[in-house]
């Protein structure tokens, strides 16, 4: 796998960092807390697993201890299938149940995938980039030592809807290197990558289909492969 095809560090830490390792190991059990909407609860999948259950099963296999964590349950296909998770969630109002979940479970990696239902009206949310910030500075604030993969926002076939998505997009790109470059443990997976969905994998123009949870799998995959070949990850703290 072409890991600089999926992830996408800053151009500060392209320079400064080896590539990921395909092949590389935690040397801790990952708590995995995976934070969204309905992309994220599995809205679109067959079985109402998203991503989260093939990313696990890609973690598992490569050799990892993996427990994902979160109040809400959901998956048919595995019993792991806990998240943070909220179908038509906005940023704002995922933050919110971040502020709450986070300092509960201590979870040592959070993917993110968050801002697409700020952006159904289309237009341009200016603030979009700002408002990730306070929640990932959040995040490491309630989880010392966490590690985040934050995703870009998938592909819409509604122009007016895509272009408020690359806008976002770009804004995630920018923080990321900000962050990072202040020693933040936060990395960019690019779900607009040749390896990503595309509107051809969507289920109902929004969400993705099976196949199109498989292709965010992997992208999931080798941002985390990302974190553990940079040794961001720490061991997660004792939950409440």
């Amino acid at each position: 796998m072409s890991v600089a095809a999926t992830v996408v560090p800053s151009s500060r830490e392209a320079s400064l960092l080896p590539a990921a390792d395909a092949n590389a190991t935690a040397s801790v059990a990952l708590r995995i807390m995976p934070l969204g909407a309905s992309v994220t609860w599995g809205v679109g999948s067959t079985t109402g697993s998203s991503y989260r259950k093939d990313l696990r099963d890609l973690l598992v296999a490569a050799g990892n201890t993996v427990d994902m964590v979160g109040e809400v349950k959901h998956g048919s296909d595995f019993t792991d299938n806990e998240s943070e998770s909220f179908s038509g969630y906005t940023l704002e109002q995922i933050a919110e149940k971040a502020a709450a979940a986070v300092p509960k479970y201590k979870p040592n990696l959070v993917l993110i995938d968050a801002g697409t239902n700020n952006c159904n009206r289309g237009g341009t949310v200016a603030d979009l980039g700002r408002k990730m910030t306070a929640l990932l500075e959040g995040i490491f604030a309630a989880s010392k030592g966490a590690s985040v993969v934050l995703a870009t926002i998938l592909a819409n076939p509604d122009a007016k809807q895509d272009a408020c998505r690359v806008d976002a997009n770009r804004q995630y790109a920018a923080l990321v290197e900000d962050l990072a470059a202040k020693g933040r443990k936060v990395v960019l997976a690019d779900m607009r990558s040749a390896q990503a969905p595309t509107t051809r994998d969507l289920a109902d123009g929004r969400h993705p289909n099976d196949a199109g949870y498989a292709k965010m799998a992997s992208v999931w995959f080798q941002g985390i492969q990302l974190v553990i070949s940079k040794g961001l990850l720490a061991a997660a703290e004792e939950a409440t």
